[in-house]
């Protein structure tokens, strides 16, 4: 069994939840639903912010807080895992053409590492789907309902 609040890691994992959320999780959508091209580009600047934060932190780190994986991990991963399907290319997200495998790819190595060592998660995602429904259901963001070739874990070269 995974501890994924330990303890000893409580108010690591508070502080690092909190900038997760506001420069990366919520930064996406505030970009893809931005109203004014000055809220864009704070929310870009806010994505590039935090996945930079994220490429130092994995590059020394295997996962977010150490060694071990916990629910900051958690709150990351579905968000980085739909970066380059849907955040990148329709919400604009980050301020610059990017895919975590080349420009990120501490991040990359970690969401691989995430997707097929951690029991469960490959499991719990299903990617094409996850990814799909942005291009389906946001008609302002794509009125012609059009879907790009599907993202699956394979394309990302997860597996």
């Amino acid at each position: 069994t995974i501890q994924l609040t330990p303890p000893e890691l409580i108010t690591e994992i508070d502080q690092c939840n909190q900038w997760i959320y506001e420069l990366i999780n919520n930064g996406v959508y505030r970009c893809g639903f931005s109203t004014s091209q000055r809220a864009y580009e704070q929310a870009a600047a806010d994505v590039s912010r935090g996945l930079d934060k994220c490429e130092r932190i994995l590059s020394e780190r295997k996962y977010l807080l150490g060694e071990q994986f916990t629910e900051s991990d958690i709150m990351l991963l579905p968000t980085m895992l739909r970066f380059d399907g849907v955040y990148a290319p329709l919400f604009g997200a980050g301020s610059k053409l990017c895919r975590l495998e080349c420009d990120y790819p501490a991040i990359f190595q970690w969401m691989k590492r995430c997707w097929n060592e951690i029991d469960g998660v490959s499991e719990s995602i299903d990617v094409p789907d996850a990814c799909e429904s942005y291009y389906k259901q946001l008609f302002p963001l794509n009125p012609g309902g059009i879907l790009p070739t599907p993202v699956t874990a394979q394309r990302l070269r997860l597996q």
